[in-house]
């Protein structure tokens, strides 16, 4: 303490202290007072230490960006912001103010590549040899190529045994014995174990809800706080994850014909590549399965609404709005006790007594995992009514209960692959949620799903497809076992901000100075807490344990029969097969994907005739069609409209593409000088 106290200021471990408890929310009164006992620095000279990290912070992400063998990910969300209103208007209260978020992440290449590759990847002429490679192929097959192959259904059953298993072994003792015999999951692609490069910037007072705010987030991030030129886009490409310009509304935006008149790529979003959010995926499976499984008046034994109703403290789950942890555990419950009651059907037992007293041999316990997967989860209701295992006709219980242990098994494996870093696997349920999202009524994630598939497998260059693949995942601690969603780290950094902001009388010009030393700072004080061996006492906490809800929709189940076709029940709940009805409602030349495939022809067209092969005036730069396919063809209907717009395009090309009054807002906000030292590596 006497130490401190000889140089409260330029101590670094009063600084260090001080900057930890910055991290850990403490209040100003409490910093006052430890400083006082010379603990650590001033509250004043905290702030300014924040603020001078955030600088630092800020030119290392332009540093960063302005170096050419890396591979740029910029994952940007927004949040709702409140301030407080103090003068006196017509709108006193509260002003919303629709914060924007962004991280820019670095997207790790393959060991040994050579100097040069990252410029090579992301270079313009390697994505355009590869563009629209999904419209030369014939219909059916492109559909094919994005859908589950035999393969793709034989390694999931096969993760799903895996799965059932290791739900035996967590219930049942005699059944523990087993685990170190269960195979690991495996995935050909799998992402290394390592901490990805990240850096916090600024917010950004922006909507971002239409196209037109979106471009104004984009050319705010990468021109003016990243600083790199115009004309880098002209020969490389750039990436983007984003919660509103979404892959599929990347299309939707080549429709806004005042933003496509600019002879600049950035311009008109030609040189950026959308990934999707995987957390917004697994969000929206859960709510198209909810829906389908959820139950109303017509709810039976097996409705989502029957088994929450069975549990205490569930209320939160519920269709109106989705709470992501909640209906993961709700889920959870009710896979793990699906797969306990096919084991009881199998092995002939009537109460959960008797099933946690079973004890197996290795290959007995094989068998009955193998059975509750072919029996349970893998079969449709067509083939179980043909083989004549069910024998009422409809909709029943038991098949209801199939059904839902399917969806809930997709759900699962989703989850564990992105925990551990499998990005092959994380795909693979990707092509399963696609037909479910169009047999669940949810088309715009259909369409989503179906324009990453396509990106992914057939017109991004094979090269780079992997490592972009790999970039809807992030590890930021580092360890195994640690990675989550890219957009998921965006929403909990929202929260960060939040809670560093203390309430909402503080302005958007406060969050943009702190936003960018939240990185930093979180390091340093992961970094100490790990070398003090904190972390390692802090990780002998109890797990959540659901054990007493598994055992009460456990006998939920007994009591009603649920997998004993011989005593089942009709029921008025008429679950539908989202897997295999979406598969028929997206194929032919009607379908859903032909849909998509016409939808993307006539949103990529393009008024840059520089960027196109020559071609004859009036034809749409699209490849040639083979007589049998026919479905790439437009209709004279829509080359009348692409001429129309063509010729409204020629009246006003003349406009602007700002106003003066916003280029003057950001002259005046940001001053940016694009002649800035920190491009001179692009040069």
């Amino acid at each position: 303490i006497i130490l401190n106290l000889r140089s409260r200021e330029t101590n670094l471990h009063a600084a260090v202290n001080s900057l930890m408890l910055w991290d850990g929310h403490v209040s100003k009164r409490l910093v006052q007072i430890l400083n006082r006992y010379g603990f650590c620095t001033s509250y004043l000279y905290q702030t300014k230490a924040v603020e001078s990290i955030s600088k630092d912070g800020l030119k290392i992400a332009r540093h960063a960006a302005s170096d050419p063998e890396k591979l740029l990910l910029l994952p940007y969300d927004n949040f709702n912001w409140m301030q407080t209103a103090w003068e006196a208007s017509a709108t006193h209260g509260n002003i919303s103010h629709d914060q924007v978020s962004a991280l820019l992440v670095i997207l790790g290449l393959p060991e040994g590549s050579p100097a040069g590759e990252a410029r090579r990847l992301a270079g313009v002429d390697n994505f355009l040899q590869t563009a629209q490679t999904r419209h030369t192929l014939p219909p059916d097959r492109a559909l094919e190529e994005i859908l589950p192959t035999a393969v793709d259904q034989h390694i999931f059953a096969d993760n799903a045994m895996k799965h059932v298993s290791d739900i035996l072994c967590d219930f049942i003792e005699g059944f523990g014995i087993h685990r170190k015999e269960l195979p690991k999951f495996w995935d050909p692609f799998a992402l290394p174990e390592v901490k990805t490069e990240e850096y916090f910037l600024p917010t950004f007072d922006q909507e971002q809800s239409s196209t037109r705010g979106n471009m104004l987030v984009i050319d705010h991030y990468f021109q003016r706080i990243l600083r790199i030129p115009k004309s880098v886009f002209e020969h490389q490409n750039f990436f983007l994850l984003g919660d509103r310009l979404t892959t599929a509304r990347d299309r939707a935006a080549q429709d806004q014909r005042a933003l496509d008149r600019s002879e600049d790529r950035i311009d008109h979003l030609s040189s950026f590549a959308c990934l999707s959010g995987i957390m917004h995926l697994v969000m929206n499976e859960i709510h198209n399965i909810g829906k389908n499984a959820w139950g109303g008046s017509n709810k039976d034994a097996v409705s989502l609404l029957t088994l929450r109703d069975k549990l205490p403290n569930r209320n939160n789950v519920n269709l109106r709005k989705i709470d992501f942890y909640a209906w993961l555990r709700f889920l959870d419950v009710i896979l793990r006790a699906l797969v306990l009651r096919g084991a009881m059907v199998i092995l002939h037992l009537s109460d959960t007594a008797q099933l946690k007293q079973q004890k197996l041999s290795s290959s007995a316990f094989r068998s009955l995992c193998s059975k509750i997967v072919t029996q349970f989860l893998l079969p449709s209701i067509d083939r179980l009514e043909t083989e004549e295992v069910k024998t009422l006709l409809g909709s029943t219980e038991s098949g209801n209960a199939v059904l839902l242990m399917h969806d809930l098994m997709t759900i699962r494996e989703m989850r564990h692959s992105i925990r551990h870093g499998h990005p092959e696997r994380m795909e693979r349920m990707i092509k399963y949620w696609t037909p479910m999202f169009y047999a669940g009524g949810g088309f715009n994630y259909a369409n989503e799903s179906m324009e990453l598939l396509h990106n992914l497998n057939h017109d991004w260059p094979p090269d780079i497809s992997p490592i972009l693949r790999g970039g809807m995942l992030m590890n930021n601690q580092g360890g195994p076992r640690k990675y989550k969603e890219t957009d998921i780290r965006v929403e909990q950094f929202n929260n960060t901000i939040k809670s560093h902001a203390h309430g909402a009388n503080a302005r958007p010009g406060l969050l943009e100075k702190i936003t960018p030393a939240i990185g930093h700072i979180q390091h340093l004080t992961d970094q100490i807490l790990e070398d003090l061996g904190v972390y390692v006492e802090d990780q002998h906490h109890a797990h959540v344990q659901q054990h007493k809800d598994v055992e009460l929709l456990l006998d939920h189940l007994c009591k009603s029969k649920i997998f004993e076709f011989d005593q089942d029940k009709v029921s008025d709940h008429n679950v539908v097969d989202l897997y295999r009805t979406g598969l028929q409602r997206l194929s032919g030349p009607d379908g859903g994907h032909a849909k998509h495939l016409r939808r993307h022809i006539l949103r990529s067209r393009t008024r840059h005739f520089n960027e196109m092969p020559p071609e004859q005036p009036g034809q749409l730069n699209t490849p040639q069609n083979t007589p049998e396919d026919e479905s790439n063809t437009l209709k004279g209907s829509d080359l009348e409209e692409l001429e129309r717009l063509d010729r409204e395009l020629t009246i006003d090309s003349e406009r602007p593409r700002l106003t003066l009054l916003e280029e003057l807002d950001y002259q005046m906000r940001w001053g940016v000088d694009y002649s800035d030292d920190n491009v001179a590596l692009y040069d």
